[in-house]
């Protein structure tokens, strides 16, 4: 909530609060009134007790840059990113060949065991790997995001890269060598 409504409630909760008290009537055509305005004729209205419920418990839950399960909520890596292809490149191959490179920095723990799993929109491709490259083959022409995971020797995540859109544009197989140029007019 933010905290002009935070405010607003309070507010309004402090006002009921102050003026609880209810008052019944019957006016003069039979109608039954009620009010917070102990003038009149007025009977007061016992009212049953407010219902509350408790706010929910909220945990603070490790961003995906951390460690799980470790004390200290700093990343074990300082940088965890896709080099290539950058956010919203156009790549134009026609085999589909979509080559991914990985800046990390420190260099990956090879001896505790980590490894580089790879992912093209969000399915892991392949089996992970101590290599910061990878090519993805015959990838289908149209829109596409890549990431990548270090994981350890369980396979378990622990720590993964933003996400990357790219666009791959493949010939069409209704043009295998590009559209017929226009037949020449000839002169009459």
């Amino acid at each position: 909530m933010t905290a002009k409504v935070m405010v607003s409630v309070i507010g309004l909760l402090i006002a009921c609060s102050a003026s609880a008290a209810v008052y019944k009537s019957v006016d003069a055509e039979g109608n039954v009134v009620y009010t917070d305005d102990p003038k009149g004729h007025g009977e007061p209205v016992k009212l049953p007790p407010l219902s509350t419920v408790p706010p929910p418990k909220y945990i603070n839950l490790p961003t995906e840059a951390t460690l799980p399960g470790s004390d200290s909520q700093a990343p074990v890596y300082k940088q965890l990113t896709i080099a290539t292809p950058t956010a919203d490149e156009t790549l134009r191959d026609n085999t589909g060949d979509v080559a991914v490179k990985v800046a990390l920095q420190p260099d990956l723990d090879k001896a505790a065991g980590h490894r580089l799993q790879y992912f093209l929109d969000g399915q892991p491709q392949g089996e992970s790997r101590t290599t910061d490259k990878a090519v993805y083959s015959n990838v289908p022409r149209g829109t596409h995001t890549v990431e990548v995971a270090v994981v350890d020797a369980a396979g378990n995540e622990i720590q993964r890269s933003s996400s990357v859109r790219f666009y791959l544009h493949r010939q069409s197989v209704n043009f295998p060598r590009g559209p017929a140029a226009p037949a020449p007019v000839s002169p009459r």
